[in-house]
């Protein structure tokens, strides 16, 4: 009994020791950081990266170079895809130290190619239904179709306070090749925009207008444009008619056609402008001609881990059916970085307006107004 006692009493003196040893291999096994197993090299972020390029965001006819885990690519494949979401997808492959986009310059001008790995991925003669858009949303467009629901009090027209909803989207169709190192697409829009009287004890509908039409666009690094055809046409609302039964219908109703083109003269500055002509418009005194010019701005910084940046966006529109008044559309508040559907990122932003109304039969009032909502925008 003694050689029993003394040798259970070994084993169970001996056994956590024993134990601790094998948990404590185990834990390490298991809380291992996963790029340990991962092959890093040059060549594995290499291909990594050009298949994020090609199949994610399908930026064709673009190099791409590693040295040293950091990731060098050409900006001219990425047309109007969200450089900041390109960065970040990039930046999350194992290995990968920094990202830099490089605007009009071919990505193994620095380093040497002999010090990094290059990847070409292929062009494509065409691309049906591709990411992103050539020509970016003109924000403080009041008739650029977009997501968005608005709180608006108003100083004009006896009324205080309104409600208005937009429904739209842009859809790019079909992509390919251009001259000078370009892309050029062919994209379809929507639209509707409604406006609702608050005051009212149904909230009645006082304006909708709808808008549909084909655009041509075109990207070559920084410069982008656009050739629209577009319908639209506007309904007062019924409940409206019946309040205001001194309100003569008009029913306004054209096809235009537009150009605008636009620069960024940086990440954070965009220069925009053009104009259109109604091509036949309802009533047919309605004069034909009008022009838009803008800028937009980005912050150069951002809070909460990039998360969220400020932004600001003014529009200025003069038509001639609104007697060459012009149109003063101004916005400004936050872009929320990781709040998207999709492509289309979520902005709170304030507003201001003043001149010639956007809303259908009304050109030619004046309005003044201050809002606030929230926008979707591709």
């Amino acid at each position: 009994m003694g050689p029993s006692v003394g040798t259970d009493f070994v084993l169970h003196v001996a056994t956590p020791f024993l134990i601790c040893p094998i948990i404590l291999f185990c834990f390490f096994l298991l809380g291992a950081h996963p790029s340990w197993s991962q092959v890093t090299t040059d060549e594995y972020i290499a291909g990594f990266a050009a298949a994020v390029l090609r199949h994610e965001f399908k930026a064709t006819d673009s190099t791409l170079q590693v040295h040293n885990g950091v990731v060098r690519v050409n900006a001219r494949s990425l047309g109007g895809l969200d450089r900041e979401k390109v960065t970040r997808a990039l930046a999350g492959i194992a290995g990968v130290k920094d990202v830099v986009i490089i605007e009009n310059e071919e990505p193994q001008a620095s380093p040497p190619p002999q010090r990094g790995v290059l990847v070409d991925i292929p062009e494509t003669e065409s691309s049906f239904l591709p990411r992103g858009l050539l020509f970016a949303p003109l924000h403080a467009d009041p008739r650029w179709p977009h997501f968005s629901a608005a709180y608006r009090g108003y100083r004009t027209n006896n009324l205080t306070a309104t409600f208005g909803g937009n429904f739209g989207e842009t859809f790019s169709i079909y992509r390919n090749r251009a001259p000078l190192n370009g892309q050029w697409e062919f994209v379809i829009q929507a639209g509707l925009f409604s406006l609702f009287n608050l005051n009212s004890a149904s909230f009645n509908l006082i304006n909708a207008d709808y808008t549909v039409g084909a655009l041509t666009t075109y990207r070559s690094g920084n410069f982008s444009g656009i050739f629209r055809l577009h319908h639209q046409s506007s309904h007062l609302g019924d409940e409206f008619l019946v309040e205001n039964p001194r309100v003569r219908r008009i029913n306004l109703s054209y096809e235009e056609v537009d150009i605008k083109l636009s620069y960024e003269l940086s990440d954070w500055v965009r220069l925009y402008g053009g104009g259109g002509y109604l091509v036949h418009r309802d009533p047919g005194d309605v004069k034909p001609v009008m022009t838009e010019w803008g800028v937009e701005l980005t912050g150069p910084i951002s809070f909460l881990d990039g998360s969220i940046k400020p932004v600001c966006y003014a529009d200025f529109q003069v038509n001639e059916r609104a007697n060459w008044s012009v149109a003063q559309s101004v916005m400004a508040g936050l872009r929320f970085e990781n709040a998207r559907i999709g492509n289309r990122q979520l902005q709170l932003l304030a507003e201001y307006f003043a001149g010639p109304s956007p809303n259908g039969q009304f050109y030619v009032r004046h309005e003044h107004w201050f809002g606030i909502g929230l926008h979707f925008y591709f």
